[in-house]
């Protein structure tokens, strides 16, 4: 996997999930499909690239650096608003997502299971 398929992922998870956070504080329902399933191919190709090992001791790190992009992007974006988005609350948001897709990395499911 080329750099640039995982910086390519890395952005798609990014976009979906300010998205994904925006609807959370709007009065629209919020769906998380995208930005975990986004989520879960961005970690697992992480994962693939640094090794298990590897990734596990970066992933806190990760999460940070992440969810500072994110708010970064969401104050420029939002420039000259009052939106009452707190970096804490953006941070919590995206480790349920990193804990979703990590969830689905462990027990390798593909979807749901249907007997």
């Amino acid at each position: 996997m080329s750099v640039d398929s995982l910086e390519s992922l890395r952005l798609v998870f990014k976009r979906v999930f300010a998205k994904y956070y925006l609807d959370l504080h709007s009065p629209v329902i919020a769906d998380p499909t995208e930005p975990f399933a986004a989520c879960r191919a961005y970690l697992g190709a992480l994962r693939t690239r640094l090794g298990r090992e590897e990734f596990m001791r970066r992933l806190d790190d990760e999460t940070t650096h992440l969810a500072g992009h994110v708010e970064q992007d969401l104050r420029h974006r939002l420039r000259g608003k009052d939106t009452g988005l707190s970096y804490e609350d953006l941070e919590d948001r995206l480790r349920e997502c990193f804990e979703h897709a990590l969830g689905r990395l462990e027990d390798g499911s593909r979807g749901i299971q249907v007997e």
